[in-house]
């Protein structure tokens, strides 16, 4: 089933990030490599991951100063987010205990409209809700 890429977004607190644009995911569930000497020279890989984690990048026309304001917080309290969700636009949803505001990059070219670009990672257990 295709849905609408306008449906993928990533909120914080209840409400969509505005200006977004777009909006993607990236999960690493990288395995933990235990290749040793008798392993005949080829990598041998565990069945189960190293640390599991999930970033989110945001890119978009800036038209509100929410993720500006958590960048540019005078101390660390505005990086760690706990209310964010990522929804799938099927009826699915994602959060994490906590995402950490990795970076913020905001453009402005002589005449186009501001852009801002912001990066999440996620820090703590994921929670991911299936749809209906």
């Amino acid at each position: 089933m295709a849905v609408s890429g306008r449906l993928f977004l990533v909120k914080k607190d209840g409400t969509a990030i505005a200006g977004a644009q777009t909006s993607s995911m990236s999960i690493d569930n990288s395995p933990v490599d235990i290749t040793d000497k008798a392993s005949g020279g080829w990598r041998e890989l565990a069945d189960f991951s190293g640390a599991r984690s999930i970033d989110l990048a945001i890119s978009g026309i800036w038209d509100d100063d929410t993720v500006r304001d958590l960048a540019l917080a005078s101390d660390d309290s505005g990086l760690l987010l706990t209310d964010v969700t990522l929804d799938f636009g099927d009826g699915a949803s994602l959060s994490a205990g906590n995402f950490h505001l990795a970076n913020y990059e905001e453009t402005g070219e002589h005449s186009e409209a501001v852009t801002f670009t912001a990066t999440l990672q996620s820090s703590g257990a994921i929670t991911h809700t299936t749809a209906s």
